[in-house]
């Protein structure tokens, strides 16, 4: 990773941020937005934030959520070495209480997410990306997402899985993809290539909602973290920069097209809210 972008992605991971205690990373995040040629935004009432770059019909939306599961709390983010989903020594970013020098959760869930859709934003001439609030106690902002913006999306990426080779086949029983669909045979070779073989039935995220509300397919990869929702989780910066990668390649090849998928799938939400 180039070190301006090395140092945006430590800018990011320092930002401490919390279930409804968003707001210190989404005034970030309107700084950032605010350097980008072409991009409209705008933020709704919770605090999700929603964003479109260049004019099409039909858009592809890239989706991470903006809380994580650690308390607020100053941090210093330093590199050190951490194995991957490989057990091979790779280069991560992990986050120490500025205070005791505790480890601390770095927020990699999904802060590694938030990174990703802005560096693929930065590089794309057209394109969607949504930052809800509160995802990790129940999805609240993709539940409540306005539905105006998702009327000209044509399929949602989201980075919110572990490690670097995990994708989500259903989340809590929600089906997000026809395997056997013109749209994902179309990217799933580029899946593969990029080393993202496992694929799983997950927990929620935002993918979720976002399939069952507006019956668009969704895709849902691994950016990069390790031991979620502990102190001792870290971001592995090799891991990032692949899931970026495959974000741009998956769109090169789908295109600004319209998806559809309708499917009566078994849907176990119900027993989260």
């Amino acid at each position: 990773m180039e070190k301006q972008q090395l140092q945006r992605l430590k800018d990011l991971l320092s930002i401490p941020t919390y279930t409804w205690e968003e707001q210190d990373l989404i005034n970030y995040l309107k700084e950032e937005l605010n350097k980008i040629k072409g991009v409209y935004y705008y933020e709704d009432k919770l605090g999700c934030l929603y964003i479109t770059k260049g004019y099409a019909e039909s858009y592809p939306c890239f989706v991470a959520h903006l809380d994580s599961a650690h308390p607020k709390v100053p941090m210093v983010v330093k590199e050190e070495y951490q194995p991957n989903a490989q057990n091979e020594p790779k280069l991560a970013l992990k986050a120490y209480e500025e205070a005791t020098g505790e480890p601390t959760g770095i927020g990699g869930d999904d802060k590694a997410g938030v990174f990703t859709c802005m560096e693929i934003l930065r590089e794309l001439d057209t394109c969607k990306v949504f930052f809800p609030v509160a995802e990790e106690t129940g999805c609240h902002g993709s539940r409540q997402a306005d539905p105006n913006f998702f009327k000209s999306v044509g399929y949602a990426i989201q980075f919110d899985s572990t490690e670097n080779n995990t994708m989500s086949k259903t989340l809590m029983g929600v089906q997000l993809y026809e395997e056997k669909s013109v749209f994902f045979e179309s990217v799933k070779n580029i899946i593969l290539e990029h080393g993202y073989d496992q694929w799983l039935n997950h927990p929620y995220t935002d993918t979720m909602m976002l399939k069952k509300r507006f019956e668009f397919p969704c895709l849902n990869f691994a950016t990069g973290y390790y031991a979620y929702h502990t102190s001792n989780e870290y971001v592995i910066i090799d891991d990032v920069e692949n899931a970026i990668a495959l974000g741009k390649k998956i769109v090169t090849q789908l295109g600004n097209k319209k998806y559809q998928f309708i499917h009566k799938e078994k849907d176990y939400s119900h027993l989260l809210f």
